[in-house]
């Protein structure tokens, strides 16, 4: 029996989790759509203050409305179980699709940058800043349609991250500077972790990468990135500035709101020129690394004549309170993650590696058994879906995937087959459908058209271009990609012949003659003296002639007076 919250909301089937939920795909029974349920982790339901954040967060995200953002419709509690309803969207998260199709082009990556920028704006001009912008939040559909995520929520979240480790370490990559300090979060931390997004777009990687998060922290702090170009080289230049000033480390520098970077964003595409002006990437005497050759790029931002005059005495004291920020944020950073993944990175630090194994084609069972002996472990959450290709139960996909090394004990995501999808077929042999008709019928059933094929048959009772028969049985469960086979009508079947020679006989013999022979007979009447009336004189075509069947003939019938009134004329002549 399926599980059903807040006595409306029925699941269907699990296709996720995050670090701090559960996803199901569920079906609001009430409204008969289907949604998203987002059902918290046992660990976060005994913190009441977490709670009462996470509802508080939740309500103030549901009064968004936009495309590109993912509606919350409902939050609830059943039992001890604390969850939200969500809009459902059919498709794929960004990281997915920078995993397998980056680097992508600078229009495609425009277009997606310009759907996220307006979500982030929409939400900023509600006073909700996301703080947690990643592509894992990102959903894209199907037709490069793009929706935002879990608005809102990262704001309860994190809070609960001393005790609660799941996200930080997955949302590193995005963090901003002044997060990483330990600073309260605003618009332009958005817009940051928003740029860090496209830079992945167009190159398939992260700016800053590292063993350890906190590697990658100290980068974000420290470290100037690589630019754009000198890893995709068919970058648009106006796009890389727009990208360097998203993601700025000084605010200062940084676009000042999502209205900014979209204005910015619509000039590229329409195939404008932007606003340039020179930024100086400040070289910082406490940096790790210093990138050689990234001390100035041009960028859209305007920059006060003092920021690139040289260094006075406030400005000593500035970067003097900015050194003391940014250990007091290390300081902070270094105790979070003692206290909660100290001994735990530790032992991932010290843990050998071993081989991924190829799992795809494998029953889970199986599957357990070959990732148990390469001292892998199975991720207990199976993400089931249709394939056309794959019989039901064996496993599609997997991550990582196989002949890649990994640590010990890493869990392995399965994706495993359900078969494909099904469907009632319907008929469309009743009453001499249209072939046009039969496609709408068959489409509307949720079959696709292109996996029709039309075998033409003669028929003398079905119209021509109407269905008479289909390979698959009414209401018969069929896979909506399926092949179809549909016999069509090409009206009568006709034949050459020869012209039947029906002269001399009466014109109902000779039209019932021709007709046999599947002739269309057309009369014309003459007068004459050498046959009787009502008799054939002569046929076009003539006897012997090729004819096809279906073509009009004519018969020429003696219209008389016939031999036999020569003759009487002939015997009542008087005598000479």
């Amino acid at each position: 029996m399926s599980k059903i919250f807040g006595g409306r909301y029925e699941v269907l089937e699990r296709i996720g989790d995050g670090g701090m939920a559960i996803v199901y795909k569920a079906k609001d029974l009430l409204l008969n759509r289907v949604v998203t349920i987002k059902v918290l982790r046992e660990q976060f339901t005994t913190d009441e203050d977490f709670i009462r954040r996470f509802r508080r967060e939740a309500q103030s995200a549901a009064s968004l409305s936009h495309p590109n953002i993912v509606s919350i419709y409902d939050v609830g509690k059943e039992g001890d179980t604390e969850y939200i309803v969500m809009e459902y969207v059919e498709g794929r998260n960004l990281k997915e699709i920078i995993r397998e199709y980056a680097p992508l082009s600078t229009d495609q990556s425009i277009n997606l940058g310009r759907q996220i920028t307006e979500a982030i704006q929409n939400a900023h001009e509600h006073h909700i800043i996301h703080r947690d912008i990643k592509p894992h939040n990102i959903l894209v559909t199907a037709d490069g349609h793009a929706k935002v995520t879990d608005f809102g929520i990262a704001r309860a979240v994190s809070s609960a991250t001393v005790t609660h480790t799941g996200d930080i370490v997955g949302s590193v990559h995005y963090l901003s500077p002044e997060q990483a300090k330990g600073l309260q979060s605003n618009e332009q931390s958005d817009i940051y972790s928003l740029g860090i997004v496209l830079y992945e777009l167009v190159t398939g990687k992260v700016p800053y990468e590292g063993e350890t998060p906190i590697t990658v922290v100290l980068k974000h702090l420290q470290e100037q990135p690589v630019l754009p170009s000198k890893i995709n080289p068919l970058i648009n230049q106006e796009f890389e500035a727009v990208i360097m000033r998203a993601i700025a480390k000084s605010p200062e520098q940084r676009y000042i709101s999502a209205k900014d970077l979209l204005a910015d964003l619509n000039h590229i595409q329409a195939g404008e020129p932007i606003n340039r002006a020179v930024i100086s990437l400040p070289v910082d005497s406490e940096a790790t690394q210093t990138h050689q050759g990234m001390g100035r790029i041009l960028a859209p931002i305007q920059i006060k004549s003092s920021s690139i005059e040289g260094e006075s005495s406030p400005e000593k004291a500035e970067n003097n309170k900015r050194r003391r920020r940014i250990v007091g944020g290390l300081v902070l950073l270094l105790l979070l993650l003692s206290l909660v993944g100290g001994l735990a990175l530790k032992n991932f630090l010290t843990v050998g590696e071993t081989k991924v194994p190829d799992v795809i084609g494998k029953t889970v069972p199986d599957a357990g058994q070959l990732v148990e002996q390469a001292k892998l472990t199975l991720d207990p959450i199976v993400i089931k879906e249709f394939n056309d290709t794959i019989e039901k139960d064996l496993i599609t996909d997997q991550e990582p995937k196989a002949g890649t090394s990994v640590k010990i004990n890493r869990a392995i995501k399965v994706t495993v087959s359900k078969g494909p999808e099904m469907a009632k077929f319907p008929d469309v042999t009743t009453g001499q459908m249209s072939k046009e008709n039969a496609e709408i019928q068959i489409q509307n059933a949720g079959f696709d058209i292109k996996n029709i094929t039309y075998v033409p048959q003669p028929s003398a009772t079905v119209a021509k271009g109407h269905i008479i028969a289909q390979s698959v049985m009414p209401t018969a469960s069929w896979p909506k990609s399926g092949k179809i086979l549909l016999t069509i009508s090409e009206g009568p079947q006709f034949v050459t012949i020869n012209m039947p020679n029906v002269i001399g006989k009466t014109s109902t013999e000779a039209k019932k003659a021709l007709e046999d022979n599947k002739l269309v007979v057309h009369i014309e009447n003459e007068d004459s003296t050498t046959f009787p009336r009502d008799v054939v004189m002569r046929t076009t075509p003539k006897p012997g002639d090729s004819v096809q069947q279906g073509a009009e003939v004519t018969m020429f019938v003696s219209f008389g007076p016939g031999p036999l009134a020569m003759t009487e004329a002939r015997d009542q002549r008087p005598e000479a």
